[in-house]
């Protein structure tokens, strides 16, 4: 009988927790993403390491203050949304005992608790896990773990204190709305729904006189109360299967719930001010307040947004038109949708379009400016570089940059011949951070590569995007315009340019890559092919300094430059391969001659190395016409390939369609790799390709656009270990051996 009973209790907890929460989905959505986020993915356990690291810890101490405020209001703006949003919905107190009433009202006290301190227990637990996953990599971290786990305690200790003298009466007229009053408190705790109408039934036998009113402030025979302030909606009436039974209704005024409201409207004025706020901020902030800050902020702010939508639903306090409020919010994202103007790429519109030369001819023009640079007319199997790079955001773009600054300042002659770069998205930026170094007529940086691609990588351009997706793009979904600076790929791009500004010096407002991409475009520049995918039509596209012809497929709709005739910033041109949707939207042109718009995403959604393009460079220039070239073929590389297929042995029917898309594009890489290996087979040596593989795990070096101080030092000792060849010695001695011996 004992263990029946209790099974039985804790069945009937169960159950009202589930109804409970019920209520709450779109909470416990939020707080899911956060453990995603913060927990389960190597990206968030790779900013929080940024402040578990000593150096980071007291340079960004203003910081932490600011994430410790954003967890504040994170777990405030959590507890109340939590509470009002039961207030509102749980009516069951009309078919429940009191008996159970008491119950499911202590469980909704506990499960709001759990809300006001899951993000302080949630961010610990997060600290702990990037700890302990780096613990061989960081030194004398202990008491900074020790400091970080105290202030989140105390701050828990806080929060507790502040909420029990919320239960205290408070004689301050200035202060009495933090507080229920005690009608509210008597009204929230019956279930009723507090913006559902008043129901009274009554049996004909139970009323002295029938009027229109019932009395107030009176219990009434059947136990129910009705307060003055209720205001009656219509004649009482009989039940058509009942005629014994009268029905009153009543309509609860909001000001009966004065206090409770007016703590939604404070904390939804602040919810909008931070919006707003954060929403135009400019990108220094956003690296001052962090993205860990931000994402906590946004959390705060968007469940009060959202629980002030359901209060208008249910309150509606425009009675007499009784809107959907949730619906005309949604019919308005929908029209804005329609009219805005996507996230058009930036264009300089005071700079014309620059010509370029075919690519056969700007291969042979620069072939002769790299014999006069070198002296080489007369010499034979002078090496020539084409350089491929994959995709994989700071993971690869540091690794690549890292690399090839490295090989600069061990061999001076190494930029010199260089002759293509083909990219995708994160070792895009690699490879172009490089080249930006060595422009024709600008090397102020001679033997100091490697130092400034370090400052570079150090800085966070997660940030910058964080801010803007969390609060400017949500915001600017809602507007019917697109505006500029509410736009997370140029705040991207202008992160870009800021650390470029930084790392070398130059801080003008002409810097290498906040200026056009044109200027790339001369005799003795190498090819630059950015690879990016057409949306509307699958086609794998490139921005390029030179000019595509008919050794290129399709080359008419792929050679971008040439196909819309605008100048666009380096660092726009760039991210055109960098766009990986949601993280970073896709960049749109307008077709004038058509009046189309076309999007252009990622590059790695169609393959991911950039061996495709540089294969076809490669035919396209044919070689054999210079028989005193010797080509290296250099790809920077994600990690080790890995060949082995996982079977399907679950949700066989969805995960065979999840599993195609992934691996076509897989495919598509294995496919290009294998013809190149035939094409240098054939017409030259298979030797001549260098494959440089990051092997470092992802959780050690995650992919995303920040790097921990630790992370990035892992970049440099793996570069330096190639560099004396303790890692893959047979490929890179390759390289080292065609400079040594040219």
């Amino acid at each position: 009988m004992f263990h029946t009973n209790r099974s039985g209790y804790w069945l009937q907890n169960l159950r009202d927790c589930l109804f409970v929460l019920r209520g709450l989905w779109l909470l416990l959505l939020f707080n899911l993403l956060a453990l995603v986020a913060f927990i389960l993915i190597p990206q968030g356990t790779d900013i929080l390491l940024e402040i578990l690291e000593p150096k980071s810890f007291i340079q960004s101490f203003p910081t932490i203050l600011l994430l410790w405020f954003a967890l504040f209001c994170w777990s405030v703006s959590s507890e109340f949304c939590t509470r009002f949003l039961i207030y509102m919905t749980d009516n069951s107190g009309h078919t429940l005992s009191p008996q159970r009433v008491d119950a499911r009202k202590s469980n909704q006290k506990k499960i709001a608790r759990f809300f006001l301190y899951f993000p302080l227990v949630l961010v610990a637990a997060a600290f702990v896990n990037a700890f302990f996953q780096n613990l061989n990599d960081i030194q004398n971290s202990w008491s900074l773990l020790f400091l970080v786990l105290l202030t989140l305690l105390l701050q828990a200790f806080f929060l507790m204190k502040l909420y029990r003298s919320e239960r205290k009466s408070s004689n301050s007229k200035i202060f009495r709305w933090l507080q229920l009053s005690d009608h509210e408190k008597y009204w929230t705790s019956k279930l009723y729904g507090i913006f559902n109408d008043y129901r009274v039934d009554l049996n004909r036998k139970e009323i002295v006189h029938l009027n229109d009113d019932l009395p107030r402030e009176t219990v009434l025979p059947n136990g129910s109360f009705i307060p003055s302030e209720f205001i009656l909606k219509s004649q009482p009436f009989q039940l058509p299967d009942n005629k014994n039974i009268w029905v009153w209704m009543y309509r609860i005024p909001l000001s009966y719930y004065k206090n409770l409201i007016i703590q939604l409207l404070v904390l939804s004025s602040v919810a909008s001010f931070l919006i707003l706020i954060l929403s135009f901020s400019d990108i220094s902030i956003y690296q001052h307040i962090s993205s860990l800050a931000l994402i906590c902020f946004a959390f705060a702010c968007w469940q009060v947004v959202y629980t002030l939508l359901h209060f208008l639903d249910k309150a509606q306090p425009i009675s007499k038109l009784n809107l959907p409020y949730r619906f005309i919010v949604l019919l308005w994202l929908c029209f804005c949708s329609y009219i805005n103007n996507d996230h058009p790429v930036r264009i300089i519109k005071e700079q014309p379009t620059k010509v370029a030369e075919a690519l056969p001819v700007h291969f042979k023009k620069w072939c002769e400016a790299m014999a006069l640079k070198e002296d080489s007319i007369n010499r034979k199997n002078i090496p020539v570089f084409f350089i491929a790079a994959e995709g994989g955001a700071l993971r690869t773009g540091a690794f690549t940059a890292l690399l090839l600054a490295k090989i600069q300042d061990s061999f001076p002659e190494f930029k010199n011949h260089i002759y293509c770069y083909s990219s995708v998205s994160g070792g895009t930026l690699g490879v172009h951070l490089f080249n930006s170094l060595h422009k024709s007529n600008y090397e102020p940086f001679r033997q100091v590569n490697s130092a400034i691609t370090r400052h570079f990588f150090e800085a966070d351009f997660l940030a910058a995007v964080t801010g803007k997706m969390v609060f400017a793009e949500i915001l600017n979904y809602f507007l019917p315009a697109y505006i500029k600076n509410l736009d997370r790929a140029i705040a991207l791009e202008n992160s870009w340019e800021n650390s470029w500004g930084k790392a070398t010096g130059d801080l003008s407002e002409t810097n290498l890559f906040k200026s056009s991409f044109n200027d790339n475009i001369c005799e003795a520049a190498p090819a630059l092919f950015i690879n990016t995918v057409e949306s509307e039509t699958g086609l794998p596209c490139v921005w390029t300094n030179t000019r595509l012809d008919n050794n290129f497929p399709l080359s008419n709709l792929r050679d971008l430059r040439n196909k819309y005739g605008v100048s666009i910033p380096y660092s726009s041109a760039i991210n055109l391969s960098t766009r990986f949707p949601l993280l970073s939207p896709a960049g749109m042109f307008l077709d004038t001659n058509s009046n189309s718009r076309f999007h252009y995403v990622d590059g790695g959604y169609y393959e991911n190395k950039g061996e495709e393009t540089l294969l076809q460079v490669l035919r396209a220039i044919d070689l054999k016409k210079y028989p005193f070239v010797k080509p290296y073929i250099i790809q920077f590389n994600f990690s080790q390939d890995d060949s082995a297929h996982k079977n399907i042995r679950f949700a066989n029917e969805i995960m065979e369609i999840v599993n195609v898309f992934e691996n076509t594009r897989l495919a598509k890489v294995q496919l290009a790799t294998e013809e190149m290996k035939k094409f240098m087979n054939e017409n030259f040596s298979g030797n001549q390709i260098i494959n440089l593989n990051l092997d470092i795990s992802q959780k050690k070096l995650p992919m995303n656009w920040l790097l921990s101080k630790t992370a990035m030092k892992r970049v440099d000792l793996y570069t330096d270990s190639l560099m004396r060849l303790q890692k893959d010695p047979l490929t890179i001695k390759i390289l080292f051996n065609a400079l040594n011996h040219h």
